[in-house]
């Protein structure tokens, strides 16, 4: 009797040092789970241009389109990651609901060996399961760990790589923007014209009536404006081939003022006439026509031919313009002429300058 008793005191001293083992043995795993997982080595490193080597270079739309594919494969690899953490983690959290249960038959287990001196084999085996859990949450929260820093690491790098395109974009844009309006003036400069040429009229008047009369009745000024747009369309065609290609006029883009002779004119006994005109004419573009030829945006032939590009030494500046913020250097700018205050901030940093616009301007910031 008095061996059964130490027998049963023993087994209640070693069932709590176990129960202290339980409820302690996965504090470590729990801390893994809740807790945000620090990423060494997280520091960012500026880049312009997303790695494409087009620093202040001119930018294709190849090199926008192979960034928007680097960001996309970006994309699916987190999207990948993504999966594999939610699959993990529900795999963890299934192993921790097991541990909790098996805790559970293991402490009503270890009630019934004390209370009934029963035999303790079964306790083992569920000791020895326990165990065996212990070690798989164990290895499941390894692999969740390292999933979570993966992915921290790779959203991290998203982010930057999305930087780096909206930047090159943006860079794109505005050159873009820059070439389509050097083209608009390039052909705005060649619009305006004077033409001078000679045309032949053949017409029926009554043979009652004299030639002057004739003639002054004849409407000209419509075949005058037909043969200004042909010889114009024609002179436009031939210069500005290289750059618009066939020009087709509407007279809605210009206007014009005319001067006009007849040199010779003569009259048939059956009232047929015959007359050489002399035009002279000064054709004058609207301020949308070499918009219209280019098929671009009519906001570009209002814009002032004055550019202003700003550019610095660091990534992630913020330029203002009179106190209005314009985004991250490089920034180009077509500006109406004037005075104007440009200032770029990085981190806490300022840098003024006040300058004069009236003509093309380059500026850089060194910080």
């Amino acid at each position: 009797m008095h061996r059964s008793k130490m027998t049963m005191v023993l087994l209640g001293l070693f069932g709590c040092m176990l129960l202290f083992g339980l409820a302690g043995g996965s504090s470590a795993a729990d801390s893994a789970a809740g807790q945000a997982v620090p990423v060494p080595g997280s520091q960012q490193t500026a880049s312009a241009d997303g790695g494409h080597g087009v620093a202040g270079g001119q930018i294709t739309e190849k090199d926008v389109a192979a960034l928007v594919a680097e960001v996309e494969g970006m994309e699916r690899d987190k999207q990948e990651l993504d999966n594999r953490l939610s699959v993990e983690t529900s795999r963890y959290e299934s192993a921790r609901l097991q541990m909790e249960e098996s805790k559970k038959n293991i402490r009503a287990e270890l009630d019934e060996v004390l209370q009934n001196s029963s035999s303790r084999s079964r306790l083992d085996a569920m000791f020895g399961r326990y165990d065996e859990l212990l070690r798989e949450e164990g290895q499941l929260s390894d692999a969740l760990l390292v999933t979570q820093q993966e992915l921290a690491e790779r959203q991290l790098k998203l982010a930057q790589k999305r930087r780096d395109l909206e930047r090159l974009q943006t860079r794109y844009a505005s050159q873009q923007r820059e070439e389509a309006l050097r083209r608009v003036q390039k052909v705005a400069q060649q619009l305006e014209r004077n033409l001078h040429f000679r045309e032949t009229i053949s017409f029926k008047c009554p043979a009652s009536k004299s030639l002057g009369s004739c003639l002054s009745e004849y409407p000209l000024e419509a075949r005058i404006q037909t043969w200004i747009e042909e010889h114009y369309q024609q002179v436009l065609s031939k210069e500005l081939e290289d750059v618009v290609g066939p020009v087709s006029l509407s007279s809605d883009w210009y206007t014009t003022r005319v001067t006009r002779d007849f040199t010779e004119a003569s009259m048939s006994l059956q009232g047929t006439v015959t007359a050489d005109v002399d035009v002279r004419a000064h054709v004058r573009p609207r301020k949308m026509m070499a918009c219209a030829l280019l098929a671009a945006s009519a906001e570009l032939c209002e814009a002032q031919s004055i550019s202003l590009i700003v550019r610095s030494n660091k990534y992630g500046d913020q330029v203002l313009v009179n106190k209005k913020p314009y985004g991250s250097t490089p920034l180009s700018l077509m500006l109406d002429p004037g005075v104007y205050n440009i200032e770029v901030r990085y981190q806490g940093l300022t840098q003024k300058r006040t300058l004069t616009l009236d003509e093309n301007r380059h500026i850089n910031f060194v910080f």
